[in-house]
């Protein structure tokens, strides 16, 4: 017995010895943003090579590039522009990597031109590097990813599968040549489409690329729509018909502002806008009946230097009014069988998100708390549905916990013993392995809510959850929001959730499966819907999608629409 145990100790040796070799061979690899030479300002370019190269070099087990922050921290500390090669090294050994990708980006009229180079640390050279001259930014793309192609390749020795064939043979420039073609699909030939990829902003940080899904039948292409950009950070959208037209409009907000728009043509025209103080913050906003008179209501989550005053506004008399304002909860709409549903969550005090989740009902009117939901404390209103996951199922309860994980409760058939409540206790059935939403929508608490709190972090306002039966099998599926951010989620003050994608998830009675996902979308979702945008009677996927969040650079905001097919 003692013999056998210590052979398997043995081998456990053998197997941590194994492992940390095997960690040792991860190469490390910081990538520099490029220093940029134009009469314009180009840092929309400079930020895309630097995605694309951070995304297309790193590879899971192998290559490891260095996050963004860690490179802008380093960079702060040298305090220097202009880098020479002497300083890139010296770079690289203060932050102990094994190479730095680094280079220049120079724009003169149509002309543009990429000078990048890999500078191995260790031998203090650079045995790859890239330059190309052309004319217009298409024809850059193709030699980014080259570039990346031939980095991976000189450090492993061979080209990842997700490159696809070797690299060509490096050799000096070649002018005149007809520029490589960019591998992956085709691109679309919708106009519309074309002029997303060219805009200013969209050459390399396309808002969305109209052949971005890879799902069923169900997304009709064709039904591509792109909003005009606005210069602000919109930070929730809704849609329905608010003013009685039989139209339906689109509703968004940032900081301080209420929007109308109807969509007309190719644009969104404004119709209204509301304003609101200098000191609010606007954390949520909901379109839906929820008095009972038959109209459309618009409801804010507003937050106030550490107290809600959320309001709802209704159209009244050929103008918006508050019918309801200084209410103390933070405020959802979700949809429980079928009805639209409003549900709140006063302030708590230990948790921002702590306390019990109430439905808000209209009463005599006001509103006033109703009947407790039979959630799990320590959710949020936000990122939560209440849906019955089979088709002859009992509704569930799904949330994105604090920590962007997916989670399904069900009943555990037990009262609850708290004074004055018979609330059915609910238990956690299920638990994703991945991390889904991830929101930047933040609010800050007052410096005595900070004492007071048992988070240190700041409180995000969750992704919504949605259920659409898309295959029209009787069954609704999931379709929730996965944000991507340079940073990861390690970091719970510090997000830049820059790229994104849609899933769609099935529920099989055990756990929630992968239908199918879009591509990566180039720019982070802040909110979405599935509601009719353009009036034609079929339900759209509608994303509200933020980009130019790195860097510290000013948001844009863009609605952008595919249609459902209804066959």
């Amino acid at each position: 017995m003692k013999k056998r145990a210590q052979m398997i100790l043995g081998v456990l040796i053998m197997l941590a010895t194994f492992g940390l070799v095997g960690a040792s061979d991860i190469k490390t690899v910081a990538v520099l943003p490029f220093e940029v030479h134009s009469s314009e300002n180009i840092d929309y370019i400079r930020n895309g090579v630097w995605d694309m190269l951070i995304s297309r070099i790193s590879l899971s087990g192998k290559i490891e590039v260095t996050a963004k922050h860690k490179v802008l921290a380093a960079l702060e500390k040298k305090k220097k522009t202009g880098l020479t090669p002497e300083d890139v090294l010296a770079l690289g050994k203060r932050m102990k990597v094994n190479y730095v990708v680094y280079g220049s980006i120079t724009k003169i009229g149509n002309s543009v031109s990429l000078d990048g180079k890999l500078l191995d640390i260790e031998a203090n050279k650079s045995p790859v590097d890239v330059f190309s001259q052309s004319q217009g930014m298409d024809d850059v793309i193709p030699k980014i990813s080259d570039f990346a192609k031939r980095i991976d390749y000189h450090i492993l020795g061979q080209v990842p599968s997700t490159f696809g064939a070797p690299p060509a043979p490096v050799g000096p420039p070649v002018y005149g040549m007809a520029p490589q073609q960019p591998a992956g699909p085709a691109v679309s030939k919708d106009p519309e489409a074309i002029d997303a990829l060219r805009t200013r902003q969209g050459t390399f940080t396309a808002v969305i690329n109209p052949e971005f899904i890879n799902a069923p039948q169900s997304i009709d292409r064709k039904g591509f729509w792109m909003s005009q950009r606005f210069d602000t950070e919109f930070k929730g959208m809704d849609i329905g018909d608010v003013n009685g037209d039989g139209q339906n409009e689109v509703v968004v907000i940032d900081v301080q502002n209420v929007m109308i728009y109807k969509k007309e043509g190719r644009t969104l025209k404004l119709l209204q806008k509301i304003s609101g103080e200098s000191y609010d913050q606007y954390l949520s906003v909901d379109v839906a009946d929820v008095t009972g008179s038959g109209k459309k209501e618009i409801i804010v989550t507003s937050y106030n230097q550490g107290l809600l005053d959320s309001f709802v506004l209704q159209y009244r008399d050929g103008k918006y009014v508050k019918i309801a304002k200084d209410l103390r909860w933070f405020l959802r709409v979700i949809e429980i069988s079928g009805t639209p549903t409003l549900i709140g969550q006063k302030m708590g005090i230990q948790m921002p998100f702590g306390s019990p989740i109430h439905e808000i009902v209209w009463e005599k009117g006001k509103f006033i708390e109703g009947k407790r939901m039979n959630i799990p404390e320590g959710l949020s209103v936000y990122g939560l549905m209440i849906e019955a996951l089979d088709k002859d199922g009992p509704p569930r309860v799904v949330a994105i916990d604090s920590y962007d994980y997916l989670r399904v409760y069900e009943e555990s058939k037990k009262l609850a013993e708290a004074p004055n409540t018979s609330v059915t206790l609910l238990q956690s059935l299920w638990k994703s392995d991945d991390v889904f939403g991830g929101s930047n929508n933040y609010f800050d608490l007052t410096p005595s809510q900070q004492q007071t709190a048992r988070i240190q972090y700041k409180p995000y306002v969750n992704m919504r959850l949605l259920a659409y039966d898309v295959d029209k099998n009787g069954k609704k599926e999931l379709i929730v929001v996965k944000n991507h951010s340079s940073v990861g989620r390690v970091f719970q003050n510090l997000r830049a959730f820059t790229s994104s994608e849609i899933y769609d998830l099935e529920w099989n009675g055990m756990g929630f499966v992968e239908n199918w996902k879009t591509k990566r979308i180039q720019g982070y979702v802040a909110d979405y819907q599935i509601k009719d945008i353009d009036n034609d009677g079929n339900p759209d996927v509608v994303l509200l999608v933020i980009t130019s969040l790195d860097m510290g650079f000013s948001p844009k905001s863009t609605i952008v629409s595919y249609s459902l097919s209804t066959k």
